[in-house]
């Protein structure tokens, strides 16, 4: 009876922090700074949080990608040319994360959260308050920007739909509702590859990674139809801002505790 109340709150647990990463993906950016640290909250090694990670990354931005396609918001002429350099990004970037030590990649995994906060507070609000300039389109540029966010995607995910969304509304020129479009049809493409590739060599816990995809497909879709509401962006950086300082609090004391617990043992 015990057990099964412990699994099902894990699971409950699982469910929530996808629901909140698909939301949160969709809206704006780094959904995985939910669900990546409650990976790591629940004993998963680095590696196996950062590939198991995926699936929910994926299920959600293709929830989302669903939707936008039925508001025909989707430019997928452009979006299917940006996913090339993209996703050749992304194999490298997994080929790296496989040969990072463990403690190497918790220390990646901290900084980069943090990383996320300082963009949101700094660059990305100012990007999402102010109107799109210029006629949207492909430019050389910003398809070598997309090859090495691809690798940063391969690599860890987590912010990589914030550099995505940054790359098509600085670069591109698209509004926040099309480069959101976009960018879930890009997540999709960076998070296919890196899925077969870590599933390949047993990094992924399939069903943590499956209960947590179930709530991020329903984040996916409640995000994509709020991103039309004219405070969605609005809330969603405030929301941004208060889980990334919990997560860093958190992913701090986690990195620090092997250090500070042998000091009570003496």
């Amino acid at each position: 009876m015990h057990v099964t109340f412990v699994h099902l709150l894990y699971g409950l647990i699982l469910l929530v922090a996808g629901l909140g990463c698909g939301l949160v993906n969709t809206l704006a950016s780094s959904g995985s700074a939910i669900s990546l640290p409650v990976l790591l909250m629940f004993g998963l090694s680095p590696l196996d949080a950062n590939a198991t990670n995926r699936l929910s990354v994926m299920f959600g931005s293709l929830m989302a990608l669903r939707t936008f396609q039925t508001k025909a918001e989707v430019d997928w002429r452009a979006g299917l040319k940006m996913a090339i350099p993209a996703t050749l990004g992304s194999v490298v970037g997994v080929l790296a994360a496989e040969r990072l030590p463990g403690r190497s990649m918790a220390l990646v995994i901290t900084a980069a959260v943090m990383l996320a906060l300082l963009l949101l507070v700094t660059k990305m609000k100012k990007v999402l308050e102010r109107p799109t300039l210029g006629a949207a389109g492909i430019t050389t540029a910003g398809m070598f920007a997309l090859l090495g966010v691809g690798f940063w995607l391969g690599f860890i995910v987590l912010d990589g739909a914030t550099y995505l969304l940054l790359i098509l509304i600085l670069m591109f020129h698209y509004d926040l509702v099309r480069a959101n479009a976009l960018k879930a049809l890009l997540a999709v493409a960076t998070t296919l590859v890196p899925i077969l590739m870590f599933a390949g060599h047993g990094s992924i816990l399939w069903t943590q990674g499956l209960v947590m995809s179930a709530g991020s497909v329903a984040g996916g879709y409640i995000g994509a139809r709020l991103t039309m509401h004219e405070r969605a962006k609005v809330w969603i950086f405030r929301i941004l801002v208060a889980v990334l300082i919990l997560e860093i609090v958190h992913l701090g004391v986690q990195y620090a505790a092997p250090y500070i617990r042998p000091l009570h043992l003496h």
